[in-house]
This record gives C-alpha cells, structure tokens and sequence, in this order.
C-alpha cells in the first residue's frame, strides 16, 4: 500500500493537543497536510505559549555557532510558520528562503517579511535545487514523520558540498520510530557525516526534548 495511503496509527505520545496528536499518530501526507491547513493560524499560539516548544531558540542557536557569515544563503526547510526564519533574521542573517508543503503555513510566513523566496518542498522526494545553499536548517519536521528517517538523504541536495546542514529530531520521535536502529546505517549507506549529535530543548511543557543534528555530505 503506498505510503499516503496507510492508515493512521495510535500516537506512542500524547499530549493536550489534537493537532499534535494527528502530528505523532504517523499519519499519511494528504491528512498532514489537512491537519496543517486547520492548524496554521494557531500553530505559532499553541505550540510556543501552549506547550514550551523552544526547538527554533535552541536550533538557532546552534545554527549560528556554525554558520557565522550572516550573508550566507539559508534555506529555512519545513519552514512552516516562520518562527525560524524570524529568529534568524534577528540575529543578522540577510538571505533566508523558505520551503514548506503546506501553502497554508507558507502563507502565514511570508507575513513575518523575513523570507527572500518561499516555495513548495516535499521532503519525501528529492529536492531538485538546482542553486543550492550555503547552509540548511530544518527544525520541527523529523522524528515522528512523515519525512520518515529513510527520506534524510534528500536533505542533502539543498546544499552545495560540504555545506552544513543542521536539524532537529524530536526525541520522543527518535525513540519511537527507533532511530537508534537505522540514523548511522542510513547516513552510512549515502555517505552524509555526522558532525555533531547535540541535546535541546523541543516541548518543554511535555518534558519532551530533543536533539540538534549537524550534518555535511562526506564527498
């Protein structure tokens, strides 16, 4: 059965939030994507306020201790609302475009004014970006999937060689998808280096954290 079409599983954690809920259950692209058509104008109130969510502080942070040079190209990937492409501006950085499936939520981050350029990306196919970036950071997007941890090697093709990228992973995710069984066989399998492996804070609310990835291709 093709991936968009299997059923919705029961979320191995639950929060108080049904959009979260829907988010963890690993549910197929087309119901994703319904969920964060609803959810678009709330997710900022309800995931920050809500719940603690301080993976965009956290990753941005790290981000800027590896890419210091604030003109460098950087794609926001699953930029959603746009909470990281706003903390990146404020720390100086000029060129910033951002990719989402979800129109919705790209609409709502191009309000911020921070993104030169948003546009469509679906994160289980390749990218096909034919100018790539200086540097890639996705925060929020893996650990329950889908993307799943067989898509991770798409990352990749948005920078050029050896260009950092750095993302999250939710480790409530990690542990429930078993990550520990597949993230080094698969980075093996198409030779992406991992550079750094680093805890953050995701839901603080939920005493989930998680886990700040640095990854550069090792060709």
């Amino acid at each position: 059965m093709a991936k968009d079409k299997q059923d919705q599983k029961a979320s191995p954690v639950m929060v108080d939030n049904d959009h979260i809920n829907i988010a963890y259950s690993n549910p197929s692209t087309s119901a994703l994507m319904d969920m964060y058509a609803k959810w678009a104008r709330d997710y900022d109130r309800e995931t920050v306020s809500g719940h603690g969510y301080a993976a965009p502080q956290d990753a941005v942070a790290g981000f800027a201790e590896i890419v210091t040079d604030r003109k460098a190209r950087i794609l926001d990937i699953g930029c959603g609302t746009g909470l990281v492409g706003v903390l990146l501006a404020a720390r100086g950085y000029s060129h910033i475009d951002g990719a989402d499936l979800s129109e919705e939520m790209r609409a709502v981050a191009a309000e911020h004014g921070v993104y030169r350029d948003l546009f469509r990306l679906d994160m289980t196919d390749d990218y096909n970006i034919s100018n790539r970036y200086d540097a890639a950071i996705c925060v929020g997007v893996f650990g329950f999937g889908p993307p799943h941890i067989e898509h991770l090697h798409h990352i990749m093709g948005a920078v050029k060689p050896g260009a950092p990228v750095v993302l999250t992973v939710n480790s409530a995710g990690w542990k429930a998808r078993d990550w520990d069984a597949s993230f080094i066989p698969h980075l093996a399998d198409y030779e992406i280096e991992l550079v750094a492996d680093t805890r953050i804070r995701y839901l603080t609310k939920e005493d989930i954290d998680g886990r700040l990835i640095h990854l550069r291709q090792a060709f």
